[in-house]
């Protein structure tokens, strides 16, 4: 298990517009005062990360594709839907993170909310979403390079909820890695407190096949209409 802080994030500001409905692919460029309310939130965002993360590998015992449960050392279980568990083939390690921003980001939100300050409530709100998944690929970038100095392999990653993936599974994510120690909780819906926060299974293995591999997990979400899907 690895936790790891004092992490410097940078936000782009063309992903904190895409999550406010300006993505290049609907060409409708924002409003200058929109764009100025953006910087402003980007520039002030940086006084509020408190960001940190935790991960921690777990071997796989026994894999049956038939229907997508993965039996893992310690008695753990973990049930994957069947686009997800192919993925996974080649694989014989987990390895699961969670990590977060923090709370006082959404803290400021919803003062932002409570004072009718909309526009740049929604702004930040963006903002925070940007820098927590800018610190999940800065997590999932140090597995990478661990992996690679073993000569191992790793695939894309996956978060329950996302790609028809029950959320239910979240619990045993939380039953494996301590995520109380960045300050992180799972209510009995499933939602991590704080909010900004994600977690994640990567595999690794020898031999990964290149879709495992692929980058963008856009490009496996079956959800074709999201206004957040990214344009390739």
């Amino acid at each position: 298990m690895k936790i790891v802080k004092d992490i410097q994030l940078k936000i782009d500001e063309d992903e904190v517009l895409r999550y406010l409905g300006y993505s290049k692919k609907k060409m409708v460029a924002p409003k200058e005062i929109v764009l100025q309310i953006v910087r402003e939130e980007i520039a002030r965002s940086y006084n509020l990360f408190e960001p940190q993360g935790i991960y921690s590998p777990i071997k796989i015992r026994q894999v049956s594709f038939s229907d997508g449960r993965a039996v893992l050392e310690n008695n753990f279980v973990i049930n994957f839907n069947n686009l997800i568990i192919n993925l996974l083939k080649g694989t014989n390690c987990l390895v699961l993170g969670v990590v977060t921003v923090g709370s006082t980001l959404e803290n400021n939100v919803s003062e932002l909310f409570a004072r009718g300050e909309y526009p740049r409530a929604i702004a930040l709100d963006a903002v925070g979403t940007v820098a927590v998944e800018a610190l999940s690929k800065y997590v999932r970038n140090l597995i990478c390079q661990e992996v690679k100095d073993r000569n191992l392999q790793i695939t894309r990653h996956f978060s329950p909820g996302y790609n028809d993936w029950d959320i239910n599974q979240q619990k045993v994510i939380f039953k494996i890695i301590p995520a109380d120690k960045i300050g992180v909780k799972l209510t009995e819906s499933c939602m991590m407190l704080p909010r900004k926060s994600l977690s994640w299974v990567v595999g690794i293995g020898k031999d990964i096949s290149r879709l495992s591999k692929e980058k963008g997990t856009c490009k496996i979400c079956k959800l074709k209409s999201c206004q957040y899907r990214k344009t390739f």
